[in-house]
């Protein structure tokens, strides 16, 4: 019986567990759609297949293995979150991991031309990785939909309390905010960030206006 199989067997994953299984999983399901795609790609250079090379359902494969790739990787990050350790926290400055996540970004905010301003940021607890990945898709999320985003923190009662805020189009229904961090509502990337902010000890919500948009979260102090 292969990993994912003993893992279903009738009882309640713990985080680690379920992100053992998801992590089995899209190995296996990775290793599959690389052979497909592969051997696509070979059939469609393939001089002797010039007919079959013409064909578009062949393109329309490869297409729909690339998605599906992407897919398996959202999943993966999803599955990391699940594995946050408390106990393996470290004192975490964020401007230099805000800095970090910008040069991730740095092909998007060059073709959308947007900006994202933040001042000083504070020292939190936390694991540094996660928390670059948090910023990097908060700010993926809303790139191309504003030109300025900006990234304040202010003391709040549970720790400190991060707002990213831009200039792009709102969502206006009550329904929309309270769906917005559910798993593929918005694919996986902002439930990924429920997540990772969660198992820090934070919250995350966003608000909306007609014109403006936030994400809010709060992360624990020093």
């Amino acid at each position: 019986m292969d990993a994912p199989s003993k893992m279903l067997e009738g009882r309640l994953f713990t985080g680690t567990e379920m992100s053992d299984f998801l992590l089995s999983a899209c190995h296996d399901l990775k290793s599959s759609l690389r052979a497909i795609r592969t051997h696509t790609e070979l059939l469609l250079k393939d001089p002797k297949l010039k007919d079959l090379n013409d064909d578009p359902r062949l393109a329309f494969v490869i297409d729909g293995s690339r998605k599906l790739d992407s897919l398996v990787n959202e999943i993966s990050g999803y599955s990391i979150a699940l594995r946050i350790d408390p106990g393996a926290f470290v004192v975490t400055p964020l401007r230099p991991l805000v800095r970090g996540a910008l040069a991730k970004l740095d092909k998007e905010l060059g073709a959308t031309r947007a900006e994202v301003r933040y001042e000083d940021l504070p020292t939190v607890p936390g694991e540094p990785d996660r928390l670059m990945e948090l910023f990097e898709k908060l700010l993926r999320h809303r790139i191309g939909l504003s030109s300025l985003i900006r990234i304040n923190a202010s003391p709040h009662p549970d720790g400190w309390l991060f707002t990213l805020s831009d200039n792009g189009p709102g969502l206006v229904e009550p329904a929309e905010l309270e769906n917005l961090f559910r798993p593929f509502v918005h694919g996986l990337g902002l439930a990924t960030c429920r997540e990772i902010v969660e198992r820090h000890g934070g919250k995350i919500w966003a608000e909306s206006r007609a014109e403006e948009f936030q994400f809010l979260l709060t992360l624990p102090a020093t």
